[in-house]
């Protein structure tokens, strides 16, 4: 059994579709048709329906595609071993919600570059910022290769390893002719009624937010949902509103006067980053060095801001 016959199997599997699949492997459709003739005439079984255009696995094809996965991986693991004083080098593509990739990743994708200009970081991003699950099946597949995600506790998934990266402070803020911001104490309570510009449900700063409220009986109204954070403040600026924000997001509008901390009285608000990437498959050496990299450029980015977040009163 030729492992490039596999390979060539398990991208039509994914494909459904012979000439998509030469498109991604670079080959003629021809010889794509006679590797998986070669692979179905040794295990003496068909391996996909032919349906007019398209193709369809048969039982032996949808059994052989978890085979073919594990055989390839353990390919490329011999490989990546035994070439391991190789310089990293490849992509790694990489899932991440807008406030870690304006905040925390430039930086570290810079000390990539630096340090292995072989080692590509391609970018997806991840609206929610949860390890949801999309998220999950991406890593599982191999469509991503790490996901920077944020949460209240570290997640247990199976098959995934998970690890801590440092602890990202949210604050309550609004612009500084709202009346809650002249205000020396809020509580929970303070907020029912009040206007809130919120991420969308899904994520977490959204789920911490309606969880510390409705605990204390208030019920805001929620006058404008964004899949961006970046949105969520240019709104709090133009009105009366109130939004829970990553404190490491408003460096500059703070700087600037546009917003204004509210002097939170209540539960601690406060999220942590998180890395997961797939614990059965294979790592590369490009994503051994970009796991490194990251524990190395969250660390340093985390104790400066966590001294400038203001902390919540309990």
């Amino acid at each position: 059994m030729e492992l490039r016959h596999l390979t060539t199997f398990k991208a039509v599997a994914t494909t459904l579709s012979f000439t998509r699949a030469a498109a991604e492997l670079g080959y003629v459709q021809s010889a794509v048709t006679a590797h998986v003739k070669a692979l179905e005439a040794e295990l003496g079984v068909p391996l996909f329906d032919r349906l007019g255009r398209g193709v369809a696995l048969t039982e032996a094809g949808k059994r052989l595609v978890g085979y073919a996965d594990r055989i390839t991986h353990l390919a490329e693991e011999a490989v990546g071993c035994i070439g391991s004083t190789v310089e990293p080098a490849g992509a790694v593509t990489v899932s991440s919600p807008e406030v870690l990739a304006i905040q925390r990743l430039p930086s570290l994708i810079r000390e990539v570059y630096r340090r292995y200009a072989g080692v590509q970081v391609v970018f997806r991003a991840n609206p929610t910022g949860a390890l949801d699950d999309p998220v999950r099946r991406a890593l599982a597949s191999g469509d991503i290769d790490v996901a920077y995600v944020l949460a209240e506790r570290a997640p247990v998934v199976r098959s995934l390893a998970i690890e801590h990266l440092t602890d990202e402070p949210l604050v309550l803020v609004t612009n500084p002719g709202h009346a809650l911001a002249r205000r020396k104490r809020v509580t929970p309570a303070d907020l029912d009624g009040v206007a809130v510009i919120s991420t969308q449900p899904g994520c977490p700063y959204r789920g911490i937010l309606e969880r510390t409220l409705a605990a204390a009986g208030a019920r805001p109204q929620i006058v404008g949902e964004f899949t961006s954070s970046e949105a969520v403040k240019r709104c709090l600026e133009a009105g009366p509103a109130v939004g829970l924000l990553a404190a490491c997001s408003l460096t500059e509008e703070l700087r600037l006067g546009s917003l204004t901390i509210i002097d939170w009285h209540g539960p601690t608000l406060r999220l942590a980053s998180y890395m997961a990437w797939n614990s059965e498959r294979w790592n590369s050496p490009a994503l051994v060095a970009l796991l490194r990299i990251s524990r190395e450029a969250f660390g340093r980015a985390a104790p400066a801001e966590m001294d400038t977040a203001g902390q919540a009163h309990q």
